[in-house]
């Protein structure tokens, strides 16, 4: 079968476990893309996330974003899907948050300025991950409703098990199916991470959307991922490839497995399956 696109994962995936871009894994997409095939990415993160890695790939198409949220091109600075929570719906979940005594965490689709706002600092490294105090960037405010003419992305809050799992529980008693809720302790030892965004919304959803863009099929295309957010665009993708130390569940669903991302699973992909 010959691949037209191939879709990678981030974190875990295309970056190693210190977090960077291995030269073998560069060189591969580089190969990669100069024999015809368009190489993206798919990724919880928002675009500012992402650019210096689209420039060190020299990824030169649309990127999915924030979970197949949002997919925009960097360089033409368009956005080309936008699928924000309900106003009201991010403020529910607020809400529960702030009745648990947590701080959270919202994120919005932008070029440029502040792109995360958060009700409190979270006090801790791994949140940090997240919540960059860098005022040109991100903004600390008492109440989300007073931000105006923005819309929620996503809420996204990181903490504690004993914290998180009982606040899980009154998320999911909220009447309102206009939100998806993901959970994860894979990448954070002893945290839970937890962010909801648009119901309708996934990376395979954002995969689907950009490929019928490009008038590929959805069997020639490859898509790779470690964690259970990559479930769904494993599961539709014509080659779906699990990372070598991914989750079990999304090892099973895959049609093929790399090698871990400390042995260049993604360059391994490439070769082996895809030039």
């Amino acid at each position: 079968m010959t691949y037209k696109m191939l879709v990678s994962d981030i974190d875990g995936t295309l970056l190693n476990s210190q977090g960077r871009l291995t030269d073998g894994v560069k060189q591969a997409v580089r190969d990669l893309h100069e024999n015809g095939v368009i190489v993206t990415l798919a990724t919880g993160r928002n675009l500012r996330g992402v650019l210096p890695l689209i420039e060190e790939l020299g990824v030169s198409v649309p990127v999915i974003l924030g979970n197949g949220t949002v997919i925009a091109d960097p360089l033409k600075r368009e956005t080309l899907l936008h699928r924000p929570l309900p106003k009201e719906t991010a403020h529910k979940l607020i809400d529960v948050i702030r009745g648990h005594g947590l701080w959270s965490s919202v994120f919005v689709h932008t070029f440029e300025g502040i792109d995360t706002y958060y009700d409190r600092d979270p006090g801790f490294d791994a949140a940090y991950l997240f919540v960059n105090r860098d005022p040109q960037i991100s903004q600390q405010v008492d109440d989300f409703r007073t931000v105006t003419g923005v819309d929620p992305l996503k809420v996204l809050l990181i903490d504690k098990p004993e914290k998180v799992y009982p606040l899980i529980e009154d998320l999911r008693k909220i009447d309102d199916h206009k939100f998806n809720m993901f959970v994860s302790t894979y990448d954070f030892p002893g945290y839970v991470f937890l962010e909801m965004f648009d119901h309708a919304s996934s990376k395979a959803s954002g995969i689907d959307h950009l490929a019928q863009a490009f008038g590929i099929g959805q069997s020639e295309v490859a898509a790779v991922g470690d964690n259970l957010n990559d479930l769904e665009m494993i599961r539709y993708a014509g080659l779906g490839v699990a990372m070598g130390q991914g989750v079990d569940e999304l090892k099973q669903a895959s049609d093929w497995t790399t090698k871990s991302n400390d042995e260049d699973g993604v360059a391994y992909l490439i070769r082996e399956r895809l030039l």
